[in-house]
């Protein structure tokens, strides 16, 4: 799987979902990102993901939901005299929140394979040369959540083999101050490995360059050819205020979001 293909696959689900402000168009990518990371990585390694994705999709639908008092449906009311809450809770506003929700779960999900499917040094090798610096930094950062995740899972279970309970927030330092520290330590060591191979000193080597295949070719015209039909589609936006309405679907872009479907196939030949 070449990194190249797979960031023009990202690229175009992310135009999209930012491009328009029609909930279908953003549920079709979004399940195409989905289906497509279940055809590469496996429903197993996507647990973790879901969870975040739910998490962080709820909060964004219960702040617009809390802080946009707007729309003609009111469900609730609360007292204007409490401060920041009070006001008429609507229909629209969460519907937007829900729209907003929707919009940040694909945008998570259409990046996803960086971490889930691809090396971090197929990342960089899919960069130009005048950026293998940067490209260093972003292998670094994507590796930084798993390996903290990993050390937080291995502290966790060293403190209980010793007996160690949870017993509120300030219990929680003995395992929290245990984590930083390793990650600080094993930041050290990348340093001093990196400058131990001469990082910097020279252009970027690699052992063997990956090729681009058919079927990542592939993936490059279907990602491309669904931006371009949705630029030319002219979709129609949608917004829930004053009155909340469904949305319009027509033929042009739901093709293009349907071509966001190819990892569907092509990822799952090489799976």
């Amino acid at each position: 799987m070449n990194a190249r293909s797979v960031a023009a696959w990202s690229a175009a689900c992310l135009f999209i979902v930012l491009f328009t402000t029609n909930p279908a168009y953003k549920v079709l990518v979004l399940a195409a990102a989905i289906a497509s990371l279940a055809a590469g990585a496996g429903l197993h390694r996507m647990r973790g993901l879901f969870t975040a994705i739910v998490l962080i999709a709820a909060f964004a639908t219960a702040l617009n939901f809390v802080s946009a008092h707007l729309g003609t449906t009111t469900l609730f009311q609360l007292p204007d005299q409490i401060p920041a809450l009070g006001g008429p809770y609507t229909l629209e506003a969460l519907a937007a929140g829900v729209n907003g929700g929707i919009t940040v779960a694909a945008a998570i999900a259409a990046a996803a394979p960086f971490s889930l499917m691809l090396a971090s040094h197929d990342v960089m090798d899919a960069l130009p040369s005048a950026l293998s610096r940067t490209g260093a930094a972003i292998a670094a950062s994507l590796n930084l959540v798993p390996s903290v995740a990993s050390s937080f899972v291995q502290v966790s279970e060293a403190q209980r083999l010793r007996r160690w309970r949870p017993r509120g927030p300030r219990s929680w330092a003995e395992v929290v101050v245990p984590v930083v520290l390793t990650s600080v330590e094993g930041s050290i060591q990348l340093a001093e490995s990196m400058e131990a191979r001469g990082f910097g000193s020279g252009p970027r080597t690699s052992l063997r360059a990956t090729q681009m295949r058919n079927t990542d070719w592939i993936l490059v015209a279907t990602s491309s050819a669904a931006v371009i039909a949705f630029i030319a589609a002219r979709a129609a936006d949608w917004y829930p205020y004053p009155t909340l309405h469904a949305p319009a679907i027509t033929i042009a872009p739901l093709a293009a979001c349907l071509l966001l479907f190819t990892p569907v196939l092509t990822w799952r030949s090489r799976a």
